[in-house]
Formats: C-alpha cells, structure tokens, sequence
C-alpha cells in the first residue's frame, strides 16, 4: 500500500508538472492532476487483477477519455484538454527509451523486448481513448435529448 501511496503522489507531481508545462488554464489545473493520479490508480487496481499490460491500459485509457468528457462540460473546455494530461502517466517511458537505445546500439534482444511492451501499452492507451470517445459519442446525443425534454418540460410544470 505505501508503493502505491508513493506512486500516487509521483504521479501527481508529474501530471501537475506537464499541466504547467502545457499552459494549462489555473482553474482545470487541479482537475486534469486529479484526473491523472485516479487514471494511474485505475492502471494500477487492473494491473494487480490481470498482469496484461494491454487491458490495464486499455481500461486506464477508456476511465481518462470518458472522465475528461464529464469534466470537459463541467469546466466548459475541450475534452483534450483533461484526457492528453490523464494519459500522460502510462506512457511507457523507459520502454520507449531501451528500445530505441537497443536499435542504435545494435541489441536486437533489448530491441524486441521493449518495443513488445511499447507496443502494448501504445496499443492499450490509443484503443482505450477511441473506444471512450465511442462510448461518449454514442450517450451523448440521448443526454442531450433528456437535456432538452427537461427543459421544454419545466414551463408547464409551473402551471
């Protein structure tokens, strides 16, 4: 548990660091830090059910995409603005980076071992961010038609 809490926090001061990094607008600063750690925390709560660094991503990903849409209407800015920033933390860094140095350095063993990892985690985290926009762009329409049968709704109510 105190991995975890430890994890937690880092990750909270990374996603902080990039949202002042990006020029983030101080009132979603907190939203889109949040919105990072609870990403990480979904990462890892799948991780410890299923060790597949593919469906952890993906259910990390789909949790930030559809989390960034509730907070995109509540702030009133673009869904992109939370979701870039909430994924940041499982872009698979070191994988990235041992396997681009086992290319230049001619390892092919380093090479297939990191880009395997790279590959699933990219993979994860791009179909985890289309199936959420899937999923919104599906409810979305039907909660704005309740949106508006609600309001066309009220005058009558007030007879």
């Amino acid at each position: 548990m105190i991995d975890f809490l430890i994890l937690f926090a880092a990750v909270l001061v990374g996603t902080f660091g990039f949202t002042i990094l990006f020029g983030l607008k101080p009132k979603h600063v907190a939203a889109a830090t949040l919105l990072g750690g609870l990403t990480y925390a979904v990462y890892y709560g799948v991780d410890l059910l299923t060790p597949d660094l593919f469906l952890s991503n993906l259910a990390a990903a789909f949790f930030a995409g559809v989390a960034a849409f509730g907070l995109a209407v509540f702030y009133r800015a673009p869904a992109v603005t939370f979701s870039a920033l909430a994924v940041i933390p499982l872009v698979p860094g070191g994988a990235l980076y041992y396997m681009m140095y086992g290319l230049i350095a001619g390892d092919t063993a380093l090479f297939r071992t990191n880009s395997g990892v790279a590959l699933r985690v990219g993979l994860g985290i791009a179909a985890g961010i289309v199936f959420s926009s899937t999923v919104v762009g599906l409810i979305r329409p039907i909660l704005h038609r309740r949106h508006f049968r609600r309001e066309s709704a009220a005058p009558e109510d007030k007879k």
